[in-house]
C-alpha cells in the first residue's frame, strides 16, 4: 500500500474510532444523569450528539425517554419515532414510543385520543411480538387491555389471555397478572390469593415479598408490609421497591420516622432505573416523613420537589395544600 494512502486509511480509522469512543462515552454520562433524576442534564446532553449523531438510534430512544421525565410529551414522540424508524427490531423502542402515545392520547381531545389509543396498542404489540420474554411490555399490554374500551382494541378477555401469556413465559409473574386483573375487577381476596400463592411456591425470590407487601400498603396492611418488605430487603439489601413500601409502611404506622426517612435519602442519591420507583414518589413520602415528624418546612421542600418532577402527582398536589 502506498505510504500516504495507508497513512490516511489509519488516520481515518482514529477518526472513526475515536468518533465512536465519544459518542459512547457521551451516551453512558447522559444515563448516568437520567439514572439520578438530572433528566435536563441529561436531555442536554443527548440533544447535542443528537445534532452529531443524527442515526444512532440509542441516542434518540434515550433523548426520547428523558423528554418524557420532562413532560415534554412532543419532543418525546419525535425522539422515540425517530429510534423506532432507525432500529425497527428494537423491542423497548416501540414500547416507549407506545408510552408516549399513551401520554398524548391522556391529554387529547375527545376526538383525537382514540386515534392516539390505537398507535399506543400497535407499539405495545409490536414490541411484544419483537421479544415476548420483554416483561415490561407484557404488563404495559395487559393494562392496555384492562382499561381500554373494546371500541379501540381492549377487553377484560384479551386481558385474561395476556395473564396467560406472562404465565407461560414466567410463572412468578404470572400471578402478579392475574392479581392485577383481580384487582382491576375489585375482587381483592383473591388478587390476594394469587400473590400469596407466589410467596408460597417461590418463596427463595424476594420479589415475590415485594409484590405481596405494596398490595398490603394499597389495602392499609402497613404492619404486614412492614414485614414483607424487611423480608425482601433481607435477601436483596438494594430493592429500592422494597425500601420505599418500607419506609411508607413505617411513615403509616408513625414509628421508627428517622428509619423511614433515612431510607427514603439513600433511595434519592440514587441510581433509580427504569421500573424501580419515581423520584417524585420518593421525595412525596419524605414529605410524609417530615409531616409526621411535625417539620412543616421540610415537608413542604420535598412535596414541591416531588412536583418539580412530575407536576401532575396528586397525592404530593393535596399534600402541599396541607402543609
Amino acid at each position: 500500500m502506498n505510504y500516504r494512502v495507508g497513512a490516511l486509511f489509519s488516520l481515518l480509522q482514529f477518526i472513526l474510532l475515536t468518533t465512536g469512543s465519544l459518542q459512547g462515552a457521551s451516551l453512558t454520562e447522559a444515563v448516568r444523569y437520567y439514572e439520578h433524576g438530572e433528566f435536563q442534564r441529561a436531555a442536554e446532553r443527548l440533544a447535542t450528539s443528537s445534532q452529531t449523531s443524527p442515526d444512532n438510534a440509542a441516542i434518540h430512544f434515550w433523548l426520547g425517554k428523558s423528554y418524557m421525565k420532562l413532560h415534554k410529551w412532543d419532543d418525546a414522540v419525535r425522539e422515540l419515532e425517530r429510534a423506532v424508524q432507525l432500529d425497527p427490531g428494537k423491542s423497548d423502542y416501540h414500547l416507549w414510543l407506545g408510552r408516549a402515545y399513551g401520554e398524548k392520547a391522556a391529554r387529547a381531545s375527545f376526538f383525537t385520543a382514540p386515534g392516539w389509543a390505537r398507535k399506543l396498542r400497535t407499539e405495545f404489540e409490536t414490541a411484544v411480538n419483537l421479544a415476548p420474554d420483554n416483561l415490561d411490555a407484557q404488563f404495559d399490554l395487559l393494562e392496555f387491555y384492562l382499561e381500554a374500551p373494546g371500541l379501540i382494541g381492549g377487553g377484560r378477555d384479551k386481558a385474561e389471555e395476556q395473564v396467560k401469556e406472562i404465565f407461560r413465559i414466567n410463572p412468578r409473574l404470572g400471578y402478579t397478572a392475574q392479581a392485577r386483573v383481580y384487582e382491576d375487577m375489585k375482587k381483592y381476596g383473591l388478587a390476594r390469593a394469587e400473590l400469596e400463592r407466589a410467596v408460597r411456591e417461590f418463596p427463595q425470590q424476594p420479589e415475590v415479598y415485594v409484590d405481596l407487601a405494596e398490595f398490603q400498603l394499597k389495602r392499609g396492611e402497613h404492619g404486614s408490609a412492614e414485614s414483607n418488605a424487611r423480608t425482601a430487603l433481607k435477601m436483596h439489601k438494594d430493592l429500592a421497591a422494597a425500601k420505599l413500601i418500607l419506609a411508607s409502611a413505617l411513615i403509616m404506622q408513625r414509628k421508627n420516622l428517622a428509619e423511614a426517612e433515612g431510607i427514603l435519602k439513600a433511595v434519592l442519591s440514587g441510581p433509580l432505573r427504569d421500573g424501580e420507583p419515581s423520584f417524585a414518589d420518593v421525595y412525596y413520602w419524605l414529605g410524609e416523613a417530615s409531616v409526621a415528624q411535625g417539620n412543616r418546612a421540610s415537608a413542604r421542600q420535598a412535596f414541591e420537589t416531588a412536583l418539580r418532577f412530575n407536576p401532575e402527582h396528586e397525592r404530593a398536589k393535596a399534600a402541599l395544600q396541607k402543609v
